[in-house]
This record gives C-alpha cells, structure tokens and sequence, in this order.
C-alpha cells in the first residue's frame, strides 16, 4: 500500500506540475522532467506490479501508457520523443547481458536446433499473416488503389514485420527472474536468431515490394544493405567487446559506469553508421563470454547495478509512446491479426519444437508473444521509405504491438515459472513495498 500511495501522491503532483505549466502557456513537461517522471513513477509502478505477482515490466509499460500523451497526456509526446538515447543505451545493456551468456557451448547444443524451429515459426507466421492481409484489404485504408500485385508485395512486407520478436522484453524478463536453465537458453537464442532471420526476410520483402511499384530490383544493393547491417554489426561489436575485456582484465574498476559509457556510444555509433546496436553489444558480450567466462559474470552483475533505472525509464517510455489512438482506429484488424501471429506460433512450436524437452512445445510459444523496438523500427523504417502507405501500415503494427507489449511480459513470465528454472521469486516481502535502491 506504501507504493501506491505513493504513487498516487507522484501522479498527483505530476498533474499538478503539468497544469500548472499549461497555464503559462508552456506545452507540457520539458524533457528533462518528462525523464525524471517516468523514472520514478515507473519505479513505483514496478514495485506495485511485483506485489501483484506480476512483471517489473508490465509495471512500467502501463504507468507510460497512463501518463503518456493517449492518456492523461502528463508526458507530452515531445517529451516523450525527446527520451531516444535512454532508448538505446537500453538495448544496449539488455543485449550485451544476453551476449554474455551466448557461449559457444550453448550454441553448438542448441544453434541448429533454434534455426530449425525459427524458420518453422517465421514461415508459418508470415504465410497466415500474409493472406490474412490479402484477404482484409477492404478493411486496410492504405492499400486503397493498389492493384493485386502490390496488394500482395505489400501484405508479405507486412508478414515479415509481424513475425518479429522482441529479445528486450524476454531477456529483461530473464534477468528480472533470474532465469536460468536448458528452457531459458533455448527461449533466449530463439528470439535472437529469429530476428536476425527476420531482419534478413523484411530486406529481401522490401526489395520486392519496392520492385513491384516500379522501383526495380536492386539485387546487389540488397545484398550489400543486408550484409553491412547484420556482419558490419557482429565485426564491429567484436572490436568492441576486445576493448571492453581489455579494460576488464586492466583495470576491473567502476564497471557500471564504464558499462554505461561503452553501451550509450555502441547505441549511437550503431545509429550513425546503420549498425543494428543490439547485433553489435550482442557480439560484444559473446566474446567477453567465450574468451574469459569470468569476466561475462562480473560484466552481468554490472549490467544489473547499472540496468534497473534505465530498464524503468526505457519501458516507461516505451509505454508513453504506444498510440492508442492507433488500437482505437484499427484495434479490430489489429486484434485479429494479433491472434492470428498467436496461434501460427502455437501451432508452430507445438509441433517443430525438439522433443528432447517436454517443456518446449507446451511453453515456449508464451515467450514468443512480445514485440517491441525491432518492430517499431521495421515500420518506421517502412513508413520513410514507402511514403505512400508506409505511414498506414505503421499506425497498423503500432497497435499490435500495444496488444503484444502488454500480454507477452506476462506470458514470458508465466513460461519460466512453469519451466521450473526461475531461480528467484520476485514475490512481495513484509516492509518491501519500495522501489529498490538506484
């Protein structure tokens, strides 16, 4: 009950704080506060979410969702634009923490395996949610005036979106839990692999879609993009790993700040040069992993001290920006193809999965539901460069995602705790009502 108060007591000066700023004619919360409100709202939010028996996460999403600019409208949406670089140093940490526990061990038991159910997975989704697509296009505004041969170039670049994954969410949830077994490592590759799949199916849907509007297909063009994003990632995330283990093994000294440091200028360094930053802090915490096992321990503890307030304020944010606005316009098409994506990994994973772990097909589709940053980006990249619908097909993939941020915390959770391999039950305590100490 301390944390709700509490978090009353915030909301409420928080309004008081916006009203106020209103009425001198200010256009809402600067930036600055915008972070300082969403941090500790969503810290709040978290605590009360733990005394629920629910995920951290959920917390965070649904306190952004609240005072973000579609609901109370406390956190305008430039404050809300204005958060991107916590954004990134986000990603950042959460892949380099997974890239930690990728040795190559793991990947030698489990690697053909995941690629098999992966592809499985991917081809199932995308060939229900492309004639799925296909057969709405009365109910989809912006294909409007398409002939059939977009309608369906279109509905595949749209396919490839829907099947991605978001490995933020199920590795913050991992580490939230502290997870930890055969089920976690095949649910954390699962969803890393499947979006380097995905990343490599939307280049080649694009180029299509792009083809059958009268752009041509760039074959060599294709190749190049893909390349550089995906193998430019892992090589320059190699160097920095090297880096980072250098200073490790040197100096060993101030680790959550140097981590950081190193995290927020992967992010923009990956941003500026078109590097995927989660491929490239993916690589650098694998090779930390590989080539000093030690180290990647120290590294994780690190990424833990300095992770909770920018875990906090990067879902609290993430919250702040789902449109429901979006869910509200097409909230019908959206549901539909929202369960549609559900039962085609269900019915994927409940018949490809290995049959050496009973736990598999009965429980990793639950830790497949996310969607987050991945697929944000896919449909905004979409809505740049197809100006003529990319804009529709992104409101489109803003409101499944809304449903997908909001159910797959909560499914992922649910699939560790039955997996038997959540090592730590973030159950509430008498007296731990407060958020934890940053």
């Amino acid at each position: 009950m301390k944390a709700i108060n509490r978090l009353a007591l915030l909301l409420a000066l928080l309004g008081a704080i916006t009203f106020f700023e209103r009425m001198r004619g200010g256009s809402g919360t600067p930036v600055a506060l915008a972070a300082g409100a969403l941090l500790l709202c969503g810290l709040f939010a978290g605590s009360v979410a733990r005394s629920l028996r629910l995920p951290r996460l959920t917390g965070y999403l649904l306190i952004g969702v609240l005072i973000g600019p579609y609901a109370l409208d406390f956190i305008p949406a430039e404050g809300v634009a204005g958060l991107e670089l916590v954004k990134g140093l986000a990603v950042s940490l959460i892949a380099l923490a997974a890239g930690a526990e990728l040795s190559l061990g793991l990947l030698r038991r489990v690697g053909w395996k995941v690629l098999g159910l992966c592809v499985g997975i991917s081809v199932s989704v995308f060939v229900l949610v492309t004639a799925a697509a296909v057969a709405l296009r009365p109910f989809l505004p912006f294909m409007g005036g398409m002939s059939l041969g977009q309608v369906v170039a279109v509905s595949a670049l749209l396919g490839t979106i829907i099947v991605s994954y978001s490995p933020t969410v199920t590795i913050a949830i991992i580490q939230e839990t502290k997870a930890a077994g055969s089920f976690t490592e095949f649910l954390m590759a699962l969803v890393i692999i499947g979006d380097l799949v995905v990343l490599v199916g939307f280049a080649v849907a694009a180029g299509f879609t792009r083809a059958s509007f009268g752009g041509g297909l760039d074959v060599a063009g294709l190749a190049q993009g893909v390349g550089w994003e995906l193998f430019g990632s892992l090589v320059v995330g190699a160097a920095v790993g090297l880096s980072m283990l250098l200073y490790l093994v040197r100096v060993n000294r101030d680790l959550p700040l140097f981590i950081g440091a190193v995290c927020f200028a992967s992010a923009e360094m990956g941003s500026h040069l078109h590097l995927s930053p989660l491929l490239l802090s993916l690589a650098a915490g694998a090779i930390i992993a590989n080539l000093h096992p030690g180290h990647a321990e120290r590294l994780n503890h690190a990424v833990q001290h300095a992770g909770l307030p920018v875990f906090a304020l990067f879902f609290a944010a993430a919250g702040a920006s789902l449109r429901l606005d979006a869910l509200l316009t097409l909230g019908p098409v959206a549901l539909g193809l929202a369960a549609l994506r559900a039962a085609a990994i269900y019915v994927s994973t409940s018949r490809l999965a290995p049959r050496q772990d009973p736990r598999l097909r009965p429980l990793l589709w639950m830790g497949l539901i996310s969607q987050a940053g991945v697929t944000f980006g896919l449909a905004a990249l979409v809505r740049r460069t197809f100006p003529d619908f990319g804009a529709g097909m992104e409101t489109l993939v803003v409101a499944m995602v809304a449903l997908h941020e909001l159910a797959g915390p909560v499914l992922t959770r649910l699939a560790l705790q039955r997996s038997g391999e959540v090592q730590r039950e973030e159950l509430p305590r008498a007296g731990d009502a407060e958020p934890e100490k940053v």
